[in-house]
């Protein structure tokens, strides 16, 4: 390998400098973040495990409460099995009601406990004492709803339920007692946090409790944060629990934990800031911050190397390639110091030369090229219209009547003699229309009374020139894939040319009709932008037209279908007013 060329200087100096500063640098960050991270994810996953524990164990003395109450408590079985004015069914309230109270304070992580009778949908609640009036209210007002819900009901039945009420979400379970009557408990989930909130995870850590949809069931004083956890994809973190812990990005890195409910749909999750936990590694940063000064001074010495012997030349080649991109083909590149270059500049000087040689030839086939794509496509159209132009005069010539004979005749003739103009690049509109007035008269000899067509063409325009048949296809398409024999009504083909009341360089012209319109299918794929670059099979008519009007206006021209109301199509066909001479 010689140290002249460029792959040598660029090989030896990229190794020199970013190898070993690399290789270090990765090991440092990501053996000292890796400690780090899995000793914190353990500690908290612990403490996670060790709270989740003691809630999931609330929950299930609830649980065993309310299931041993439902089965054994005479009164709550008697709420309904008693007539609603029968003195023992007031007894049997007054009971249950006192036995409620009286557990409130056995079970003091129950805000409420309460039973329902859905025979006299009567429902008994004994809240907290600590718990305000108007909480108590809204809580009942909503165990109300719910329990006259049948629906409700089953769900609470299944396991503790998440319900929102008041800004804040609650745990909510039911227990039949099989004889008309339930007995449930309601924990406030910020009422379970209490314990969480003496933790010390930062300045901007935080725990908390989640759905399995990723929502935030507890309440956070800071606004901004809880926004920005709504960017998390939650529902990819919660399901990622056999990992210890997980990366999420906000305004900063935060070290997420999570650790589910056993009783529950619930998380319990704690979110650190990446960079309290890495406050106290010195040892790692005095590290990073030498290597990093070392590292600038050997990166200004190779960017000095890279500006002078590598940098300069290739600006000045990309400068000289912009220069031939504008025209100028007399710039010449020159550079000797290494050998690359020197090849580079002998290369691209002969390149200029023999382009500036080939321009013009190359130009001139592209026009030659051109022209004869447009006569072929001019020449696609044709054979579509001869072999329908048969069959009708087979038809007429079997009714044997000799007028409409003559008269199709007239009208084939005037057809023919304008479709073998192919020499021809340019027609005028109004010779345009009087081709499609011919075609249309041929079509309405065939259908005398289900066939019915209207041509209007602003005066100014009538001499406006297109490229021949332009309009045509679109006629026939609407022939071919629209026209129907009802009974009721006959086929209408509306033609329109008119100014584009957008643009006063552009004109529109609009085939309308009253058929069977256009299957939703076969409209979103015409729509769509990718059908026109590439030839196809089926609607070749309108292919044509776009690339013979794209091959005549030398840019691109608009093509909008859509379906007619309250049947039929509507082909809208925008173009130039004027075109570039050739």
């Amino acid at each position: 390998m010689k140290r002249s060329t460029l792959r040598s200087q660029l090989i030896l100096g990229f190794a020199l400098v970013t190898v070993p500063l690399v290789i270090l640098l990765i090991w440092n960050n990501m053996y000292a973040t890796k400690v780090v991270h899995s000793q914190v994810a353990q500690s908290n996953k612990n403490m996670l495990t060790m709270y989740m524990n003691q809630i999931d164990q609330v929950l299930e003395e609830l649980d065993k409460y309310l299931y041993r109450t439902a089965n054994q408590d005479n009164d709550l079985i008697s709420l309904s099995a008693f007539d609603k004015d029968n003195p023992e069914s007031y007894y049997a309230k007054i009971r249950t009601l006192n036995a409620m109270y009286l557990n409130t304070n056995y079970y003091k992580d129950a805000d409420v406990l309460f039973a329902y009778s859905s025979k006299y949908n009567d429902l008994l609640v004994a809240p907290q004492p600590y718990m305000n009036n108007e909480r108590k209210e809204s809580i009942k007002t909503r165990l109300d709803k719910l329990m006259l819900d049948s629906e409700s009901r089953s769900t609470l039945q299944r396991s503790w339920q998440l319900i929102y009420q008041d800004n804040q979400y609650s745990l909510v379970r039911l227990v039949d007692t099989g004889y008309e009557s339930y007995i449930g408990a309601w924990v406030d989930i910020n009422r379970l946090m209490i314990p969480l909130n003496l933790l010390h995870l930062g300045e901007r850590g935080q725990a908390l409790f989640l759905s399995k949809e990723g929502t935030v069931l507890n309440a956070l004083r800071d606004v901004e944060f809880k926004k920005s956890l709504q960017s998390i994809d939650w529902k990819m973190d919660l399901t990622e629990e056999d990992q210890p812990f997980q990366i999420v990005r906000l305004a900063e890195k935060y070290l997420l934990v999570v650790q589910p409910s056993h009783n529950a749909d619930i998380y319990l999750s704690v979110m650190i800031p990446e960079r309290n936990l890495l406050e106290g590694l010195t040892f790692f940063q005095r590290i990073n911050y030498y290597v990093s000064v070392l590292a600038l001074v050997i990166l200004s010495i190779y960017l000095f190397f890279l500006e002078n012997f590598i940098l300069k030349p290739i600006a000045r080649l990309i400068k000289g390639m912009r220069r031939i991109y504008s025209g100028d083909l007399s710039v010449r590149f020159k550079d000797d110091r290494l050998m690359e270059f020197k090849v580079i500049g002998e290369t691209f000087n002969n390149m200029v030369t023999q382009i500036e040689v080939l321009k013009i030839d190359i130009y001139e086939e592209q026009i030659r090229t051109k022209k004869a794509e447009l006569k072929h496509l001019q020449a696609q159209i044709h054979p579509h219209f001869f072999m329908n132009s048969l069959n009708i005069v087979y038809n007429l010539a079997q009714t044997k009547n000799f007028e409409l004979i003559q008269q199709m005749a007239i009208n084939l003739v005037k057809y023919f003699r304008f479709a073998i103009r192919t020499h021809l690049s340019s027609i005028t509109l109004l010779e345009e229309l009087d081709h499609i007035r011919s075609y249309l008269a041929v079509q309405q000899v065939r259908f005398p009374e289900h066939l019915s067509f209207h041509i209007d063409i602003a005066p100014e325009l009538q001499s406006y020139r297109i490229p021949p048949s332009t309009i045509q296809p679109l006629v026939e398409n609407a022939m071919i894939h629209g026209f129907s024999i009802n009974q009721f009504q006959s086929f209408q083909i509306s033609i329109e040319v008119r100014s584009d009341p957008d643009s006063e360089s552009h004109i529109v012209v609009q085939v309308r009709d009253n058929g069977k319109g256009i299957p939703d299918e076969k409209l979103r794929q015409l729509q769509s932008h990718s059908y026109f670059e590439e030839e196809g099979n089926e609607h070749i008519g309108l292919w044509n037209v776009m690339r013979r009007c794209k091959l005549y206006y030398k840019s691109n021209v608009d093509i909008v279908l859509e379906r007619a109301e309250p049947s039929g199509s509507i082909v809208t066909l925008r173009l130039p007013r004027q075109r570039s001479d050739e």
